[in-house]
């Protein structure tokens, strides 16, 4: 489980791109607006997708992976981050 948040480092600039893969079992992920947070997207990550968050996604949502009642598949989870150079 990971609780609501942005991916918002300085380093990952004003338009972060992030791809996410999982393998495993299946995960909910779900995504809000930052000022209506009524505005919601959930979604089951099944093995092998790919989750692409880009452009300004980061800066008007957040996202979680809520926490399961019972105990759930285990799960492997890589996450990339496009790092920009810090001026």
């Amino acid at each position: 489980a990971m609780g609501w948040h942005s991916d918002n480092e300085p380093e990952l600039g004003a338009e972060a791109l992030i791809a996410s893969f999982s393998f495993g079992g299946v995960r909910r992920f779900r995504l809000r607006h930052r000022a209506d947070t009524t505005a919601r997207l959930e979604l089951g990550l099944p093995s092998g997708s790919l989750l692409h968050m880009g452009g300004t996604t980061q800066r008007y949502y957040r996202h979680d992976l809520p926490r399961t009642a019972r105990a759930v598949a285990p799960r492997i989870n890589l996450t990339f981050r496009l790092i920009r150079a810090m001026r």
